[in-house]
């Protein structure tokens, strides 16, 4: 396989997580907050300073997304899964879940290109704080945070598990 480079579009890009089962699933998405993890900046500028200073804070790595309503059966990864069936069941679930968010480069993803997320242990992954569906647009709205203590999900070139 050579290693697609240069730019590439959503369609190529495909979100990836545990259904409530463990069973790592493909699901519809329209939008995407942006992934990475970000750290709070605390202000460490004394007055005597011509810059101001920040120390680096606590990481954080919030993923919000938004798609199509879906209440297809669930599927093989690689093979969409309904939004609903897989996210109605897991939000307000406090068991750690393997997020991929994996972005192939002008093709399907294949291992080697970018893809940021966390394989889930007992302690690590996250969690669904927020399942939200608007009727008058078949929308739904999730809201993905890690759980407490976890270690920082990272950018990487192989699959989550």
């Amino acid at each position: 396989m050579t290693v697609q480079t240069g730019r590439t579009v959503k369609k190529c890009m495909d979100f990836i997580l545990h259904d409530s089962g463990g069973v790592l699933r493909s699901i519809a998405i329209d939008s995407i907050n942006g992934i990475g993890v970000v750290y709070e900046e605390e202000d460490m500028t004394a007055f005597q300073d011509s810059l101001k200073n920040v120390l680096s804070g606590h990481g954080d790595a919030p993923i919000d997304i938004t798609g199509p309503f879906d209440n297809l059966v669930v599927a093989a990864v690689g093979t969409l899964s309904g939004s609903h069936t897989v996210l109605s069941a897991l939000n307000g679930v406090t068991t750690p879940l393997s997020v991929d968010v994996r972005l192939g480069v002008r093709h399907a993803w294949e291992a080697g290109e970018p893809q940021f997320g966390i394989t889930a242990t007992t302690t690590n992954g996250y969690i669904v704080t927020s399942y939200t569906v608007n009727p008058g647009t078949s929308k739904y709205a999730a809201s993905l945070r890690m759980m407490g203590g976890s270690e920082a999900p990272a950018w990487g070139i192989a699959a989550e598990s």
